[in-house]
């Protein structure tokens, strides 16, 4: 869900092809990816998201009351890109969204049995997300599906890119769309605009720990 993208090598499932473009854009990828530090937390086929250790910037308090302060450490999540089901020719049908609405429970719950299982990630109260959007009515729109899984966007939370650098990773965004899941070029527009997007770990626990542990006690 970060403007800059997370996407995997070329030959997964999602690729649209060879070419010595596509191939291009993934080293790029990759070369940015390794930078930034993102990485997978799971192995599960179905999952969507990979992560990066961040630091907050700005002072947050959450629905549930969690209090997130400037410097703390959050975990972000990038689109893990050529695993989104590959859209057909006439875009988004119901079928593909109940798909994603699989995947994005089967990576949210990986993630919290993730989070359980690593005592140096204790601190992390918080994970985040950006999605690149072209305008305030995109933006409630999809605030409105994340609010679903239980993420709310950010109040006051500043989006510090400079222009070049918000215009860079709408490219990039661009091209990965492109090289992965091409049918999904027309409604992926450059967007430099981004919303971020927040979820307590403790909401992300209640949700699917807890859903976890009754399943297995029944």
């Amino acid at each position: 869900m970060k403007s800059r993208l997370a996407v995997g090598e070329p030959g997964a499932r999602n690729a649209s092809g060879g070419g010595w473009l596509q191939s291009a854009v993934f080293a790029l990828d990759r070369r940015i990816r390794d930078k930034l530090g993102v990485y997978e937390y799971t192995v599960h086929p179905e999952c969507l998201f990979r992560l990066q250790l961040v630091h907050v910037e700005d002072p947050l308090v959450l629905a549930d009351g969690t209090a997130v302060a400037p410097g703390s450490r959050a975990l972000a999540l990038h689109l893990w890109n050529e695993r989104i089901p590959v859209m057909g020719p006439l875009g988004p049908t119901l079928a593909w969204a109940r798909r994603i609405d699989r995947a994005i429970h089967a990576s949210l719950r990986e993630l919290a049995c993730y989070l359980a299982a690593q005592p140096s990630l204790r601190d992390i109260a918080a994970i985040c997300g950006d999605m690149p959007v072209r305008g305030a009515g995109q933006a409630e729109q999809l605030a409105r599906i994340m609010a679903r899984y239980g993420f709310e966007a950010a109040v006051g939370s500043a989006d510090r890119r400079s222009l070049i650098h918000r215009f860079g990773d709408g490219v990039l965004v661009l091209m990965l769309v492109w090289a992965t899941n091409p049918c999904a070029v027309r409604s992926a527009l450059l967007r430099c605009r981004n919303m971020r997007l927040f979820v307590s770990r403790a909401a992300l626990e209640r949700r699917y720990i807890s859903s976890l542990r009754a399943a297995s006690r029944a």
